[in-house]
């Protein structure tokens, strides 16, 4: 086969629920919840459990991943409201863009149900992660809101911050995430690029140590001029991040992430648009991950941080053009929108502030800015930081590096 880009492991269900207000209003008011009740950070036992927790996400203007205690209660929150099957994980959606962009490739899946038969390209060429009799479906269940919308009932009432995407899973695939390093590895031997999703939704120690060693294993199988990237996620359990870092940094050549993984990995909230505020937060993951390329994604800009980090301009062009690509367009994109988004003018502000941390850094960066998407009348919010891999990996091949 002629696949160079190979893709690794998650692949999901996801359920994009279409935002209702008076749903969301109802529901407040149904399970009786309050605004002092709206915390970030609970145990999500519950239907109601996964109402305050996605209200004070969308109050906040943050997004979140939250692994409730059933994948039934997540069926019950999606049953609220009408919403389209799609699929999922970083690595599946890239491989769907990828394919819409003329690049065959790949993918170990997690799951392999009747939806993935049916909605995965036929240019992604699978190797299913499960046994033919494991095809239960666990939907990942995709809530995602416009900026200036008002949510109002009982005492609550606020108005969200910006655009936003809430993910609610009980993924018993994507928790146990399989890893197949000798049947895979045969299918990525001539491969020059691999993403490798993160590994954010696993909450066992031990599962997590045995995916980890069959990764370094696969890998080995991988050419050595190949690049491998990781796109990084918000980890249930916050140590595990930190542990598989470490443990696969010598095989990582870029570790990606979104502003929300930026900030979950420095502990605190910043400014998107304060240099000074950013660089030290890139500079913190730089020192800590170990890993020589660190990529941030945002609304606002997308950066490359290292050792030379200019190499990754083709890279960071796609990314941030196919993200734009999907926020206007959403799924059904051709090629000629993507080029036409090429054309699309900037952000003001952001052109700025990449120019500021050009002065700041010098050669150690790459910084651009995204596209201005503010005439955007209905965008798409869920899986940006997916197309922004999809986008980023046609960069990495070996003529257009």
């Amino acid at each position: 086969m002629n696949e160079r880009i190979a893709l690794g492991f998650h692949t999901c269900v996801d359920y994009e629920l279409k935002w209702d207000t008076q749903v969301v209003e109802a529901q407040i008011k149904a399970f009786d919840i309050h605004a002092d009740e709206l915390k970030l950070d609970i145990e999500v036992d519950s239907e109601r459990a996964i109402w305050i927790m996605s209200l004070a996400h969308l109050q906040a203007g943050i997004g979140c991943e939250m692994v409730p205690s059933t994948s039934e209660v997540c069926v019950e929150f999606a049953n609220h409201f009408d919403y389209e099957v799609t699929l999922g994980g970083t690595p599946t959606r890239a491989g769907i863009i990828l394919d819409r962009l003329g690049y065959p490739s790949v993918l170990q899946t997690s799951c392999y149900n009747e939806h993935v038969k049916r909605l995965l390209p036929s240019k992604i060429r699978a190797l299913p992660g499960v046994g033919p009799d494991q095809n239960k479906i666990f939907p990942h269940v995709v809530l995602q809101c416009h900026k200036g919308v008002r949510i109002q009932a009982n005492d609550i009432d606020f108005v969200t911050p910006r655009e936003n995407r809430i993910l609610i899973s009980r993924d018993e695939d994507s928790l146990n995430m399989p890893v197949l390093p000798d049947e895979f590895g045969k299918m990525i031997g001539g491969c020059e690029v691999f993403l490798l999703g993160s590994f954010s939704e696993l909450l066992d120690t031990d599962v997590l140590k045995d995916r980890i060693e069959k990764t370094k294993k696969l890998f080995s199988y991988l050419p050595d001029e190949a690049v491998v990237v990781m796109e990084d996620g918000c980890y249930v359990k916050k140590n595990f991040r930190g542990y598989v870092h470490r443990q696969l940094a010598p095989q990582i050549d870029v570790l990606s992430m979104n502003e929300d993984e930026l900030q979950q990995y420095i502990g605190k909230s910043i400014d998107i648009l304060d240099p000074e505020a950013v660089e030290e937060a890139v500079n913190y993951v730089y020192d800590h991950s170990g890993i020589k390329l660190i990529l941030v994604h945002s609304a606002a800009w997308a950066l490359v941080y290292g050792e030379n980090a200019a190499a990754m301009k083709a890279s960071l062009e796609g990314g941030v053009t196919m993200a734009a690509t999907r926020f206007r367009i959403g799924d059904n994109f051709t090629p000629e929108d993507y080029e036409q988004t090429k054309d699309i003018p900037v952000k003001k502000e952001s052109a700025a502030f990449c120019e500021r941390m050009r002065e700041r850094l010098g050669e150690k960066i790459y910084c651009i800015p995204c596209k201005d998407l503010s005439y955007v009348k209905n965008p798409t919010v869920v899986g940006l930081g997916d197309s922004f891999a999809g986008g980023l990996l046609p960069g990495l091949l070996k003529e257009n590096r």
